[in-house]
């Protein structure tokens, strides 16, 4: 009997090291998996902000006329946002207005195009070929917000011109007019949009139908607030070539969007502030004017909530768009 339970000691003995050899060998390769994954993840992390960066760039270079060397800009960005510093890159345009990124791995110091791995080599896999890549897009602005809830009259739109004071439309401070596509003349300066939500922002598009007026000529409280924290900034605001109707009831087709830049204002007496009134030469607002004073530019924007397709009016927009 005891011989016979030292058999089946040993059978079992066997059994139990079988079983505790598979273990180690899924261990192992959970092992692998776990570590070599994580490491594949902050490749392909890498290499995705390396070519999001470098398609983004060259779109705003091409945006503002110059394409430049679009190989060493996105070779130079991807390789700052490796942490090796060295990836390989390709930049192709598959479409007009449109550039490609692709970044893929490249070891510092071997050269070699694979990724490296610590354990997978036990299950024969010693390494990985990890890429990425990023299109961006570049155009003018069709449909987006007016983050001071206005829109400008034509004929005081002059892209690089000089710094000007901007004033309700059809008062004494813009004497300019253009006459538009219908025939009705439109008088220098800027009107006030509709703004359901009352946050100073109207949204307006070049691709849609005309875009609602407000009513009253002062500055509304939350217009006020907004632009109190705008100073020195670049807003891109609509710009209308017709118009009908008066007040509540009045409608603005857009034509484009423009950046206009925002240098002072004065709004005083009417339920809003002052900056810079009186800084500018030939660009003063004091006593009764009301108005913006500021000057268009022009201008590369990455905001997002803008959408393409419209005239150039100087404005331009980037965003990734694959």
């Amino acid at each position: 009997m005891r011989g016979l339970s030292a058999a089946r000691l040993r059978r079992e003995d066997g059994a139990v090291a079988v079983i505790v050899a598979t273990a180690m060998v899924v261990l192992l390769g959970a092992a692998a998996f776990t570590v070599d994954m994580g490491a594949i993840y902050s490749e392909r992390a890498q290499l995705q902000n390396g070519a999001d960066a470098s398609a983004l760039a060259i779109a705003q270079n091409c945006a503002a006329g110059t394409c430049g060397n679009m190989q060493t800009t996105a070779q130079n960005l991807a390789n700052l946002n490796s942490n090796d510093q060295s990836s390989n890159v390709s930049v192709a345009s598959p479409a007009a207005n449109s550039v490609r990124v692709t970044t893929s791995t490249r070891n510092a110091k071997t050269g070699a195009a694979t990724l490296p791995l610590t354990f997978a080599p036990i299950l024969g896999k010693t390494s990985k070929s990890v890429s990425a890549a990023a299109t961006a897009a570049w155009g003018n602005p069709a449909t987006g917000p007016s983050d001071l809830g206005l829109a400008f009259a034509p004929c005081i739109f002059q892209l690089n011109g000089a710094i000007q004071v901007i004033g309700i439309a059809g008062g004494s401070v813009n004497l300019c007019a253009s006459v538009s596509p219908s025939g009705k003349v439109l008088p220098g300066g800027f009107n006030w949009l509709a703004d359901p939500t009352a946050t100073c922002s109207s949204q307006a598009s070049t691709l849609t139908g005309a875009t609602g007026g407000s009513t009253g000529v002062s500055i509304s409280s939350a217009c006020s607030a907004k632009i109190s924290a705008m100073a020195g900034q670049v807003v891109l605001l609509p710009v209308y070539s017709d118009a009908s109707g008066t007040g509540s009831g009045a409608h603005y087709v857009i034509s484009g969007w423009a950046a206009f830049k925002v240098l002072g204002w004065n709004f005083v007496g009417s339920g809003g502030t002052s900056l810079n009134n009186n800084l500018y030469l030939g660009a003063k607002c004091t006593g009764n004017c009301k108005g913006l004073i500021g000057q268009f530019i022009s201008f590369v924007s990455l905001d997002d909530r803008f959408t393409m397709g419209g005239a150039n009016l100087g404005a331009s927009i980037v965003a990734l768009s694959g």
